[in-house]
């Protein structure tokens, strides 16, 4: 995989109604971000060197407010051909909000999707499992519907037993650049040439978030916090992210399904966070911003930032004033009925509460606080 360590925005800042605060700026509330794809890129399988390929259209096929008849999904199955960026029928983009991939040469409202027994493109579902695909650190492809086992969607392609990985191969650049494209993994513009260093890839302490300030894979503007600890401070209790690199074995890249764990409070970005008011998201410092705290199947975890999530969205305890005992207590949002679920789940009290990190020049936080998203302090960015 090639990296680049210098990113630039692709497309113009769209201008957004402006709430000003002391000190920060936020964006309007209500306003929406247009879709970004990663556009006009092949998807090569490693080691055989063939592309995916819609078979042909058959006449009258067209998508219907349900699924596409049987027929029409036999036409727009998926399978492996030579390679030949000149064929529209190989060439792909990607939804970053909706984590969806769609056929330059089909139509807007079929998406790729990982069925029983082949993949087709079907009429777009809203949150489909089949339709939500992901690219890894390394570049590969693999469906939010194969979980366990990242290749399982491979081996259903027609007369094919290689399970090799299936990669992005861009066919031209949008950023004027032959060298540069849009990642589907990162979001960011990357360009070629730049190889990943053994220190990089074993993800050591992060000095700064390196924000891009354009987050594709969000529909609102966000409304951040300032960092973060979370825990039993009391006890010397702080949630962090365990160290992970490209190989880390049951990990599909080095921080989609990283464990989160509780080890003693230290000065690492690990343990360090942010939080999102609008979205109800929380980020890690380490991890980066498209990689979101999770609380699924009994575990909590980093994962791919999901659209409109339940998993992934949390909010801090109100309570009835400053010195209600649970005011400030991290909270799953989706089941009122399983708050703490996932701290039994660590293995210690029920207690994980927040710190800011960041303070004015009398000590004292400031910053969006997490409980009402109210400024509060005298410190200036």
């Amino acid at each position: 995989m090639t990296l680049s360590s210098a990113y630039r925005s692709l497309y113009p800042i769209c201008v957004y109604l402006l709430i000003m605060t002391p000190g920060n700026n936020a964006y309007g509330m209500d306003a929406v971000k247009p879709p970004v794809y990663a556009s006009n890129f092949l998807l090569k399988q490693k080691d055989t060197g063939q592309c995916l390929v819609v078979m042909d259209e058959q006449e009258g096929c067209s998508s219907e407010a349900s699924r596409l008849t049987d027929d029409c999904v036999n036409s727009n199955r998926i399978t492996f051909g030579v390679c030949d960026k000149k064929q529209p029928e190989q060439r792909w983009k990607f939804d970053f909000q909706k984590k969806q991939i769609h056929s330059l040469e089909r139509s807007a409202d079929l998406c790729l999707t990982r069925l029983s027994k082949h993949l087709a493109m079907d009429v777009c579902q809203p949150a489909s499992l089949q339709q939500l695909w992901f690219f890894n650190q390394q570049d590969h492809l693999y469906s939010r519907a194969d979980y366990f086992d990242p290749l399982a969607f491979v081996a259903l392609l027609q007369s094919h037993t290689d399970t090799s990985p299936v990669s992005f191969h861009f066919n031209d650049s949008e950023t004027g650049d032959d060298q540069c494209y849009l990642s589907p993994f990162t979001g960011r513009v990357e360009c070629a040439g730049f190889e990943v260093g053994e220190e990089a890839v074993k993800q050591q302490e992060v000095q700064s978030w390196h924000w891009s300030g354009h987050w594709p894979w969000q529909a609102k503007p966000t409304k951040l916090t300032e960092e973060l600890r979370l825990g039993d401070f009391s006890n010397n209790h702080c949630l962090a992210v365990t160290q992970c690199h490209m190989d880390s074995v049951g990990q599909y890249d080095c921080f989609g399904g990283a464990k989160v764990q509780v080890t003693a409070c230290q000065s690492i970005s690990h343990q360090v966070w942010r939080y999102d008011l609008v979205s109800k998201k929380l980020f890690n410092k380490q991890a980066g911003e498209q990689f979101c705290l999770s609380w699924s199947g009994g575990k909590l975890t980093l994962q791919h930032c999901l659209p409109g999530a339940g998993s992934q969205q949390w909010y801090f305890a109100q309570g009835r004033g400053s010195k209600y005992p649970e005011r400030g207590q991290l909270r799953w949002f989706t089941n009122l009925d399983e708050h703490y679920d996932y701290v039994k789940a660590l293995d210690f009290d029920p207690i994980v509460k927040f710190e800011i990190l960041k303070k004015d020049i009398q000590g004292n936080d400031c910053g969006y606080d997490p409980i009402n998203g109210l400024w509060k302090g005298l410190c200036a960015n």
